[in-house]
């Protein structure tokens, strides 16, 4: 089966209105067709050494059946935090029109992983490179998962920056004196999902579990360590995800109070 990007996945179920957690059936009866780009015609080379030996087709084709199902709950969180950017993209708004500035968030304008690409081990032997090949795909999507979770963060702080730093009100003058510039008007509308539903506590961390095998073989011991590696990180993006979307309630909450703040009063409000 083909790992299709991260971006496509995405655009093919944003369609919906909400991102469907917990899929029983993550790949379609459609994906299972195709060219697998992991594989490779490679004429495995002889090792005496067991140590040496390449895993058993056995071996790969179980981290390729518990590997596959990794991708739908890593496009879920994406999912979720593409609505989360949405929610404090509003709140920035709010906040910008009521004070007349554009809330600062990120002073280098760059996006903000610039890692260097995992490398792929071309050491190592046909069946245990391509699975190899499958965790670099699959980590380097938890990579775009958590640049998109720094950035929502880095929203959240910009505009808890602002509200602290301005103890006098939105404005900083009297209201009278005040005249809005034109130049941030107010959001169209409120974001509209049940995830950003505060009477409605919907689940966002997941529980992936990860299947437990002991090998003999070294290849094999490794990818299981980055397997494991790989369902822990799925498993704490989520717990941050969902701390995330309550704080950023909280930073909704003190948004809409410093907005009708009368300007020139002290009334300062520590939203950090």
């Amino acid at each position: 089966m083909a790992l299709l990007p991260l971006a496509l996945l995405c655009a093919a179920t944003l369609g919906a209105a909400e991102p469907q957690l917990f899929e029983p059936e993550p790949f379609t009866s459609a994906q299972l067709r195709g060219t697998d780009p992991f594989e490779e015609a490679v004429e495995e080379p002889v090792r005496s050494e067991k140590w040496l030996r390449d895993i058993s087709r056995r071996t790969k084709n179980h981290f390729k059946k518990i590997l596959q199902p990794l991708q739908t709950p890593i496009v879920q969180e994406y999912q979720v935090l593409q609505i989360l950017d949405g929610y404090v993209n509003y709140t920035m708004q709010l906040v910008a029109n009521a004070t007349g500035h554009d809330v600062v968030w990120n002073r280098t304008g760059r996006w903000l992983s610039e890692e260097e690409p995992r490398a792929l081990k071309q050491d190592l032997p046909p069946r245990a490179r391509y699975i190899n090949r499958m965790l670099i795909y699959l980590n380097k999507e938890m990579d775009v998962v958590w640049n998109l979770k720094t950035m929502v963060d880095r929203k959240r702080w910009g505009v808890g920056n602002v509200i602290t730093s301005s103890p006098y009100g939105p404005h900083g003058e009297h209201p009278e004196r005040w005249r809005a510039n034109g130049s941030f008007p107010l959001p169209k509308a409120a974001p509209n999902s049940t995830i950003l539903l505060q009477d409605k506590k919907i689940n966002l961390v997941l529980r992936v579990k990860a299947d437990v095998e002991e090998y003999d073989n070294k290849y094999a011991q490794q990818l299981q360590a980055d397997y494991e590696s790989l369902v822990h990180n799925i498993n704490d993006a989520s717990q941050k995800i969902s701390d995330l979307r309550g704080r950023l309630w909280k930073m909704e909450d003190f948004a809409q109070q410093f907005i009708v703040l009368p300007s020139g009063v002290w009334n300062k409000i520590d939203a950090n």
